[in-house]
Formats: structure tokens, sequence, C-alpha cells
């Protein structure tokens, strides 16, 4: 690993709350960098049909749309999580529906042209949902293991002053100019170089391709070993930005090729150098990999950044940095909470229960949200790995005495879950894999009521405007009247899984599937 460059920002006067956004924008993942999955908007729409697919071809017959703004046709997959800023929208998907034929391959031996292989950053317009320019990056080479065929882009980006910061299916960060290259070549100058894969040399980028300002690889800068795919939503902090490194185990789920990687970094956001790391000993404890996107609080008076960890556990880090023993400059860790009761990591004898089993142990994927001076999150794994135990906690991360890194209370009704919660007038509500949303006291951890959506849930609970906005695999969209008890208010049927969590930005009410977005509102 590299030497890092010596962190030369202090704590003291240190202010960092909500990326900067122009009216109602969505501009990273939760909206604000607390995370927290509420829209302060109001009325959004409750009666909308996405309509029909035209016969034969993975389009929208607008004829039998209500409500519909307009559809934009994405890949075959898109898990990468929407964010809306200055007029651009932002989401990851794949190269299944090409916007750009120099992004198709021609088979060696049949002649073919068929769609290549890439992981896609789409940039659409605001207003018609037309292209603007796109990352196409290609894949990592190392197949299922670090960059999973046909998977995508599963970051979303975080847009600030004119830059987009993402992490890629690369395990790099990037960050990007919001505009792409048509208002000219800015940092990087040769993206063609970048964007040429073994199988296919780009020879020139055009007006519709993303215009890279620097780039940092975590596996060679970090030592990082990504686990099936690089997916972490950044964070960005003033002049800082903090991001999950998606490191894990090897394709046996048993070995960690990198024990002494940093599950969580920090970089110069102008320049991308690298300022500090984790050194807590994440991956040396890590269940399967580190996906969490990092959030911001300020608790107290004291900021911090707080992060679930694939070891299971909830940290609070500091701004910041200390020197370890080899001169690294080390994020300072506040606090640690293990946010896996007792006995989903040991049985009855005492003996270490075996991960991804239905009892045992689980990571945190679900984003930390930060409520009021306390912390809320809850464990889940890798949906592929299917249903098990659960648990909700609330932290107290004051860092007052002993104290600190303890939960306050703990809810064990929940099934393993992905999704990060939303929290308004004191109810958490939050969905698990299961298909429940639950609907949880935030004082006490008191069962309030709980709403079955009778299929898997893979998105966060959107709370608009007294209404709770969920998708699930089934492609069904429920809307839920929030409260002390949850009730139904509509379900609409969508032409394909919804994986993404809803998004409701400057009027207008984002549905993604895996193949479609679909933007409702006034025309």
């Amino acid at each position: 690993m590299k030497s890092l460059r010596s962190a030369s920002l202090l704590a003291a006067g240190f202010t960092a709350a909500a990326l900067a956004s122009a009216s109602a924008d969505w501009p990273t993942w939760g909206g604000t960098n607390s995370r927290n999955m509420v829209s302060t908007e109001k009325n959004p729409p409750l009666e909308f049909d996405p309509g029909k697919k035209i016969k034969g071809k993975d389009e929208v017959d607008l004829t039998t749309t209500k409500g519909l703004k307009w559809a934009a046709r994405l890949g075959s997959q898109a898990y990468g999580t929407l964010s809306v800023a200055n007029g651009k929208i932002l989401l990851g998907t794949n190269n299944e529906n090409p916007w750009d034929s120099k992004y198709n391959v021609k088979n060696k031996d049949s002649g073919k042209v068929t769609a290549e292989d890439r992981s896609i950053l789409l940039c659409l317009d605001e207003k018609s949902g037309q292209m603007t320019w796109q990352l196409a990056a290609p894949k990592l080479g190392t197949g299922k293991v670090s960059d999973w065929e046909y998977l995508g882009m599963c970051s979303g980006g975080a847009v600030d002053s004119g830059r987009v910061y993402i992490a890629t299916n690369r395990c790099e960060v990037l960050c990007l100019d919001l505009e792409g290259l048509k208002n000219g070549n800015d940092g990087l100058q040769d993206e063609a170089k970048y964007l040429t894969s073994p199988e296919n040399k780009i020879e020139k980028t055009g007006d519709t391709d993303a215009d890279i300002i620097w780039r940092f690889d975590m596996r060679e800068e970090c030592g990082v070993f990504p686990h099936n795919v690089t997916s972490s939503n950044v964070l960005v902090l003033e002049d800082r930005i903090y991001i999950t490194t998606s490191n894990g185990v090897d394709w046996t789920h048993t070995n960690i090729p990198a024990p002494e990687a940093p599950s969580l970094i920090c970089l110069d956001k102008k320049t991308g150098k690298l300022l500090g790391e984790e050194g807590s000993g994440i991956s040396k404890r890590c269940l399967h990999c580190s996906w969490s996107s990092p959030a911001f609080a300020t608790v107290g008076s004291k900021p911090m950044v707080v992060f679930g960890a694939g070891d299971g556990f909830c940290y609070g880090f500091d701004m910041t940095f200390k020197k370890d023993d080899e001169g690294f400059d080390i994020i300072n860790e506040l606090w640690r909470y293990d946010a896996n009761p007792k006995e989903y990591r040991l049985d009855e004898k005492g003996a270490k229960r075996a991960y991804n089993t239905y009892e045992g142990p689980s990571e945190i994927i679900a984003t930390p949200v930060v409520y009021k001076n306390r912390v809320f999150t809850q464990i889940g794994q890798d949906p592929e790995h299917g249903e098990g135990k659960g648990c909700l906690s609330c932290i107290d991360p004051t860092g007052s005495g002993d104290i600190s890194g303890k939960a306050l209370w703990t809810y064990k009704d929940i099934n393993r879950s992905v999704s990060t919660p939303a929290i308004v007038d004191d109810i958490v509500y939050v969905a698990d894999f299961s298909g429940l949303v639950h609907a949880v006291d935030a004082n006490t951890g008191a069962k309030l009521s709980v709403y079955d959506t009778k299929g898997h849930i893979w998105g966060s609970t959107l709370f608009i405007d007294g209404k709770l906005y969920v998708g699930n695999e089934e492609g069904e969209l429920h809307i839920i009247k929030a409260g002390k008890q949850l009730e139904k208010v509509a379900v609409i049927d969508f032409p394909g899984s919804i994986f993404a969590t809803p998004v409701f930005s400057n009027g207008t009410l984002y549905i993604m599937t895996m193949s479609q977005l679909y933007a409702f509102g006034p025309k």
C-alpha cells in the first residue's frame, strides 16, 4: 500500500450538512448526507399507471399510461440509485441497450455485432428523459468474483458544485464533470484510453461521453479486493469525500484476500488524493463484503461519519486523523457497536454460528440513519443469500462515558434488511427483505404496526407527505399511509421488478425498474 498523504484538516469549526442543492433536487443517496429517506416536498402523485410495453419491445406504449411525463429505456439491469441535480438525472445500469454504437463488439467467429458488457453511469435530461452523456466503464476482467457480468454500475452519483463523484465497477472513485465532454475536456485528457477494453479499442470520445476530472484506483492504491461488485455511494463533506471500498471475501466465501486493506477511505475532493483510511480492522473480521454507504451527522456539537461495515459493526469516525505505527493517516474511531445480538454470533453452547445460515450473523448493507442524536441501523446480507434473522438497533453515539456505542434498544421482529430507514415524527419506517414494512417507535423500539407487500424488498421506504413509497421484486409499487398504523393507499403494478428506491424531486416521482425509468407528474 502506498504512503498516505498527511491530513491537514481540523475538526474545529468543521461544518458539513446536506449537499448544496437547487430547489428540491435530490443530489445524493437519501437526498442529504443524513441519508434519512424523507422528501420535504408535498403532494406526490397517488393515481398513475406505467402502462404496457409495446409488443416485442422493451419500450413503453405511451398511449396506455396515466400521469406519465416520460419513460426512458435503460439497460437490462439497473441497481444504481437515482440522483437529481441541476437539471440532470444520474443512475447506474448496464450496456444491454447501447446508447452509442462504438460500445458494440463484433464476434470474431460469427461476425455478429452485440452490445459489449459494460457498466454505465447514465446522465439524462430532467425534463425530457433524453440521454445527455454516459460513462461506459469497461469490465474489470476478473469475472464474477470482483465484477459480476452484466450487473452494471451499482453505485449512484453524488453531485456537488458541478461535479459527480462515483464508485465504479472497477473499484475506482471517479470525479466527473456534470456536463460531460460537451463543454470541453477538463482533468484527465485521454478518456478514450480509459474506455478501451481488451475486445474494443475506443479511438475517440464525443459529446455524449463522460469527462473524467480525476481517478483513484482503490485496488492499486489501497490493496482492495472487491467482492462481486464495487457498490457504495460517495459522501461529500466540504473539501473531502468518504467512500466504502467494497473489500471482501474471495469466490470461496471463506478467505479474505486483503485483510489489511481499508473498508472506508477519505479522499481530497479536488484532487482525489488519499487523505486517510480506517484502521479499525474491519476487513479482518469481514463476513462477506462492505457495501454500505457512509452517512454524516453532528451529534451534539461533534461532527462524525457513521459507517455500517462488513463485519456487522456500526462505527462512528471523527473528522480528524491520527498516525498509526507505520506512519499512515488513520481516520480516528470514536465508537463501534456490534449490530448482531450475541445469540446471532454464538449458539446456546457458545459455539460460533456459521455465516449465511438463517440464525447466523450478518453484515450491514443498509445505510445507517442519524435522527435526533441517535443512530439507527439494521443488519442484512446479499439478497442472493435469502431470508434470515435481522435486528434493528438504536445506538447512542454521544461518546459520553460507557454508553458510547451501546444500544438504547433493539428490535428483533425484523428479518434481514438491505433497506435504509425513513424516520419522521419519532417513527422509524423500515422494510426487510421478506417484504415487510415495519413502523417502530423511535424512542422505545416498540412495534407499532407491520405492512406486508408480499414480495422481496431490495430498495428503501421513501416518506413523502405522510405516505410511504416502496417497490418490491414482484414489480409492485406500494403506497402506504404512514403513522402508527400502516394502511394501504394503493398498489401499482409495473412490468418489471423494482429494486431501486423511489425518488421524488422537483414535483416528479421517479420509479426505476430493471429496464425502465418512469417519471410521473404534471407535464
